[in-house]
């Protein structure tokens, strides 16, 4: 540790700032080792780490803290962001499917490159509750489209609710690409609001297997309202340039890991 950073370790002010440097660029912190970078007591780093997650910075863990996923904005904003890393996540998802299996296409903006990137000769039976995404199937002849419908969500562009949720009831696709806000080893899948979460939380249990395809930012994250554990996921889909030190995380939690071409 530098003098100057030992010199100024005692003041909370200062440990934060350095905590939300760590986060940001690791994703999760461990107490014990802020306290032996930063030259101060673990009770220290742990009333800092409770006041950095009562701010929304990040969520305790045992022995840490993960960064929290940042709000997000609209879908409409969101679509033109990192297009390029999404579509090629987008490529590996699409070669997880067979001729005539049936599909779920939950909302978000990179499942909207999955809708992009299906074959044209895939014949299958496409299931969604967004309404860009049915959007973007429309006028695909090779596909049986099925929307769902209910209280659209203004932010998101996708239906939720009581009517979605008893619609997807009658369903059991063969693989859902699931969209999510945060992916940890230890909290699991994450969402920003109660409505999504609860929503794919029936979806995870409807569908025969779940394919999460993640950009990196969302990687060792936290979102206030969980959907499920990452054991119920069946196949994790990953940019090539994923951070080492998040990705051993989530090695360890033994998901089945892909990294897109």
């Amino acid at each position: 540790m530098s003098k100057e950073r030992a010199a100024s370790a005692s003041l909370p002010a200062d440990r934060h700032l350095y905590i939300r440097q760590q986060l940001q660029l690791h994703g999760r912190v461990l107490a014990g080792e802020l306290a032996e970078t930063l030259g101060v007591s673990e009770d220290s780093i742990r009333r800092d780490l409770r006041e950095l997650a009562a701010a929304g910075v990040c969520q305790r863990v045992y022995g840490g803290a993960i960064a929290l996923t940042p709000n997000q904005a609209s879908f409409r904003a969101r679509k033109q962001e990192h297009q390029a890393r999404k579509a090629r996540l987008a490529a590996t998802a699409v070669q997880q499917l067979q001729p005539g299996q049936f599909v779920f296409l939950d909302g978000g903006t990179t499942n909207l490159e999955i809708a992009r990137a299906l074959p044209e000769h895939l014949p299958l039976t496409v299931a969604t509750n967004s309404i860009p995404i049915a959007a973007e199937l429309f006028g695909k002849k090779q596909l049986e489209l099925l929307l769902i419908g209910g209280s659209v969500n203004h932010q998101s562009g996708d239906a939720l609710g009581t009517i979605a949720t008893l619609m997807l009831q009658g369903m059991r696709p063969d693989i859902c690409f699931l969209g999510t806000c945060s992916v940890d080893s230890e909290l699991g899948i994450g969402t920003l609001q109660a409505d999504e979460a609860a929503f794919k939380r029936q979806l995870v249990e409807q569908c025969g297997q779940i394919i999460l395809a993640v950009t990196n930012e969302k990687l060792d994250t936290a979102s206030p309202f969980q959907v499920a554990p990452l054991g119920d996921i069946g196949l994790l889909i990953i940019e090539p340039d994923a951070d080492p030190s998040r990705l051993a995380h989530l090695k360890a939690s033994g998901v089945p890991l892909r990294t897109a071409r």
